[in-house]
């Protein structure tokens, strides 16, 4: 290679890494002028909505039998309205799975969980964000043991080993 074209290599190369880094910079940039336009900086995220330590007590959910038998699992995000008084007004649920079948397993579970909980006072007429993540793990059992763990903010975990297909027709 001449001396010519090692020195376009050259400055190709630092073009690229310069427009490389703009691309990364670029969107912090624009995010503290406010956008393209550089006016006024957009306004705070609103905080995060209350989650586990609005209960006085959360009631665990089952992991349904269906969903064993099947062997369907999936996150369902919960968002619960309490009334002024503290009981649950109104529940919204968002099922994330690759199952097609898990809303219709794992939300009934969930809404009777969250109905037989204790809200504490201090959360009277606020929205309430609570994830359910139903986990399958390890391999096939006649008797799966299901285990309930929560993880602060608002996150609880459901594991349960999946139930083998000879203990699902057995039980019928």
């Amino acid at each position: 290679m001449n001396k010519l074209s090692t020195v376009k290599v050259r400055q190709n190369r630092f073009l690229l890494a310069a427009m490389a880094a703009a691309l990364v910079v670029a969107p912090e940039a624009m995010a503290q002028r406010g956008g393209r336009g550089g006016g006024p900086p957009a306004p705070p995220p609103p905080p995060p909505l209350p989650g586990l330590e609005c209960f006085d007590h959360l009631e665990m959910p089952d992991f349904p039998a269906s969903a064993l038998k099947a062997h369907v699992d999936g996150t369902v995000w919960t968002w619960v309205q309490a009334s002024p008084t503290g009981t649950v007004d109104k529940i919204d649920t968002q099922v994330v799975s690759a199952w097609s079948q898990a809303p219709q397993m794992l939300t009934p579970a969930v809404e009777k969980a969250v109905r037989a909980s204790k809200i504490k006072s201090d959360c009277d007429g606020k929205k309430i964000a609570i994830v359910f993540r139903y986990q399958l793990e390890g391999q096939p059992t006649a008797n799966p043991k299901v285990t309930t763990q929560t993880e602060k903010p608002n996150i609880v975990d459901i594991d349960s080993e999946p139930e083998a297909a000879a203990a699902a027709s057995a039980k019928k």
